[in-house]
C-alpha cells in the first residue's frame, strides 16, 4: 500500500503542465487579435495609388460622376492589367500625361519634362543646384513602384540636369488593378453625415471643401458640389485625394518559409536564402503547434529532450519569427507608431524580409567556413604532431579581432572588389577566435585518464578524438560557435559599405538620408535575429550534447 502511494505521488510529482502547448495558444490568441486590426498604410513614397477615371456631369445638377478605369486600396493584392509604357514626350500639367509620367511628376517639383521610349525613360528637372545623385534616389523608388518590370532589370543613371531610367526588358510595362473603391455602396447626402461615415467619405470631405454630397461604389464616385466650383481643378483634385489615401491593410500575417541551397560565388561556395511566402495565416500555424506541443506532452511526458523534440521546436520559433519579419504592413505600422511624422517608412530597395535574406546568406556561408576552419585549426593543434604551432594559430585568430571589422572591410574591397566576397573575408576572419579558442579548451578539458582508458580499451587516436574528446567537448565547441555566428549577425551589417546586401543597407541609408525610420527598419531585425539565433544555437547544444554530461534538475 506504502509502495503504491509513494508510486502515485512520485509520478505526480513528475507531471508538469504542457507550457510549450499554452504559450503557442497565447501566441495564437495575440496573432487573431493583432490581425482583427486593419490599419493604413502610412509610407506616401511607397505606397502610392494609381486611381484614374473618366468624368460625367449629370445633367442639371451639381454633381459629377468620376467612373473608375483603374486603381485600388487594397494591400498586396497583384495587379491585374499590364500595360505597355506609351511612347511620347510629356510636360507638367499634360492632360494626357499617362501614370508612369504623373509618378515622376508628383514625385519631385523640379520635374519638368518626361520622355517616354520604349526601353528608357527620361526625366528632365529644373534646378541647377541640386545633387544629381540625390535626385536619382529620390525618384528611383517611386519609378519602380510606377513600372511593372522587375527592378533588377532597371538601372537609373543621372546626367546632367536628366534622370535616364534603362531596363533590360523588351520595354517598360505598367501595371493598373481591377477598379475597387469600396466593397458596398456608401451613401451621404451632407457633409456632415459624411464626416461621421466610413474613413474615406470623411478623407474626402477634409481635403476637399466643395464636396457635398457623396456615393461611393465599387466602379464608381459621385459627388455634389457647390455651387461656382471650376470642374476640372475639382475632378483633378479627387483623383489626388483618392491617391492620398492609401491601402489598407491587415495586420494578421501569413506564414512564410525559406528554401537554403548551395551556390557557387567565384572562387567559393556558398549558401543562398530564398523567402517563400505559402499565403496561408500565420495563426493557423501557431495553432498546429499547439496541438503538436500537446501531442509530445502527452507522449514525452518525462520531459527528456529527444532531438525530435528539440528540432520541432526550433523549426517552429524560427518560422514565427521569419513571418513576422516578412509582413510588411506590420513593419509600416511599428515605424509609423515610433516616427508618426516621416514620409518614408519602407526602405526602397526592398522589403524587411528580402534584407533578412541577404542577411542570413552572408552568416550563413561565413559560418560555413568558421566552423571547418574553426575546428580544423582547433583540432589540429591538440594533437601532439602539431602543438607546437598552437601559438602561432592563436596569435593568427587573435589578430581577427585585433584588428576592426571596418578596417578590414575596407582593405579586401579594394583588393577583392566589392560585393559580398570583402564582407565574407571579414566574417571569417573576426569570427575565428571563438570557435577556435573554445575547441582547443573543450578538448584539453577532457581528463587524461579518460584518454588514457580509451587508449587501453584498444581505440585509435581518430577513434578517440570521435568517440571520446570530441563528444565530451561538444558543449564548450557549440558554445563558442554560438558566440561566433550571434557576433557575426550584428557585424555583417558593416558589409553594406562595400554592397553586400543585408541588414546594414538600411541602417547606412538611414544615417547617410537622415531617415530614422530606415536605421531602425535595419537595426530591430538584425537585433531580433540576433536573440532568434542564440535561441537556435541553444537548442542545438543541448541536442549536440551528449546526454550523460547534461545536468539535469
Amino acid at each position: 500500500m506504502k509502495d503504491t502511494k509513494a508510486k502515485s505521488a512520485e509520478n505526480g510529482a513528475g507531471r508538469h503542465l504542457p507550457f510549450a502547448a499554452l504559450i503557442w495558444l497565447l501566441v495564437t490568441a495575440a496573432l487573431v487579435v493583432i490581425g482583427s486590426q486593419t490599419v493604413t498604410l502610412q509610407d506616401r513614397e511607397k505606397f502610392v495609388g494609381d486611381f484614374d477615371f473618366t468624368v460625367e456631369k449629370v445633367e442639371g445638377e451639381n454633381r459629377l460622376i468620376l467612373h473608375l478605369t483603374a486603381g485600388t486600396f487594397e494591400y498586396g493584392v497583384t495587379p491585374e492589367v499590364i500595360l505597355p509604357v506609351p511612347s511620347g514626350r510629356y510636360r507638367r500639367g499634360d492632360a494626357d500625361a499617362p501614370q508612369v509620367a504623373l509618378a515622376l511628376f508628383d514625385a519631385l517639383d523640379s520635374i519638368s519634362e518626361v520622355t517616354l521610349e520604349p526601353q528608357t525613360i527620361t526625366a528632365r528637372y529644373e534646378d541647377a543646384a541640386a545633387d544629381a545623385e540625390r535626385v536619382r534616389s529620390r525618384l528611383r523608388r517611386p519609378f519602380n513602384n510606377a513600372v511593372a518590370n522587375d527592378r533588377g532589370s532597371i538601372t537609373a543613371e543621372a546626367a546632367g540636369e536628366t534622370i535616364i531610367f534603362q531596363t533590360s526588358d523588351e520595354r517598360f510595362l505598367y501595371a493598373q488593378y481591377q477598379p475597387a473603391l469600396v466593397p458596398t455602396v456608401e451613401e451621404y447626402d451632407s457633409r456632415a453625415a459624411a464626416e461621421a461615415g466610413s474613413p474615406l467619405a470623411r478623407y474626402i470631405v477634409s481635403e476637399s471643401r466643395a464636396a457635398q454630397t457623396l456615393r461611393l461604389e465599387p466602379a464608381r464616385l459621385l459627388i455634389g458640389y457647390a455651387e461656382g466650383t471650376a470642374l476640372e481643378p475639382f475632378a483633378r483634385t479627387m483623383r489626388e485625394i483618392l491617391n492620398d489615401f492609401h491601402p489598407r491593410a491587415s495586420l494578421a500575417p501569413n506564414l512564410w518559409l525559406l528554401t537554403a541551397q548551395l551556390e557557387i560565388i567565384p572562387p567559393l561556395l556558398a549558401i543562398g536564402v530564398e523567402p517563400l511566402q505559402t499565403g496561408l495565416p500565420l495563426f493557423l500555424f501557431t495553432l498546429l503547434m499547439v496541438l503538436v506541443e500537446g501531442g509530445i506532452f502527452l507522449l514525452a511526458s518525462d520531459g527528456k529532450k529527444h532531438l525530435l523534440i528539440l528540432l520541432t521546436h526550433i523549426a517552429s520559433v524560427f518560422l514565427l519569427f521569419w513571418s513576422i519579419f516578412g509582413h510588411e504592413p506590420l513593419w509600416d505600422a511599428i515605424l509609423h507608431a515610433i516616427f508618426p511624422t516621416s514620409a518614408q517608412l519602407a526602405h526602397p530597395q526592398g522589403t524587411v524580409i528580402d534584407f533578412t535574406a541577404q542577411h542570413l546568406e552572408l552568416v550563413l556561408t561565413s559560418s560555413l567556413y568558421i566552423i571547418s576552419f574553426g575546428l580544423f585549426l582547433g583540432i589540429m593543434v591538440t594533437r601532439e604532431n602539431f602543438r607546437e604551432f598552437l601559438p602561432l594559430v592563436n596569435n593568427l585568430v587573435n589578430s581577427g579581432q585585433t584588428v576592426p571589422t571596418l578596417a578590414i572591410v575596407a582593405i579586401m574591397a579594394p583588393i577583392i572588389g566589392l560585393g559580398f566576397m570583402p564582407a565574407l573575408v571579414a566574417l571569417i576572419a573576426y569570427g575565428l577566435l571563438p570557435v577556435v579558442r573554445n575547441t582547443i579548451a573543450g578538448i584539453e578539458s577532457v581528463s587524461v585518464s579518460i584518454v588514457d582508458s580509451a587508449r587501453g580499451m584498444g581505440m585509435t587516436s581518430r577513434q578517440i578524438l570521435l568517440r571520446t574528446e570530441l563528444p565530451i567537448a561538444s558543449r564548450i565547441i557549440m558554445a563558442g560557435i554560438r558566440t561566433s555566428m550571434v557576433i557575426n549577425i550584428g557585424t555583417a551589417t558593416l558589409g553594406a559599405f562595400v554592397g553586400s546586401g543585408g541588414l546594414g543597407i538600411p541602417i547606412a541609408s538611414g544615417l547617410s538620408m537622415t531617415v530614422d525610420a530606415f536605421i531602425l527598419l535595419g537595426a530591430i531585425p538584425a537585433a531580433l535575429l540576433a536573440i532568434l539565433a542564440d535561441y537556435v544555437l541553444g537548442q542545438l547544444e543541448v541536442a549536440l550534447t551528449p546526454r550523460g554530461l547534461l545536468i539535469e534538475t
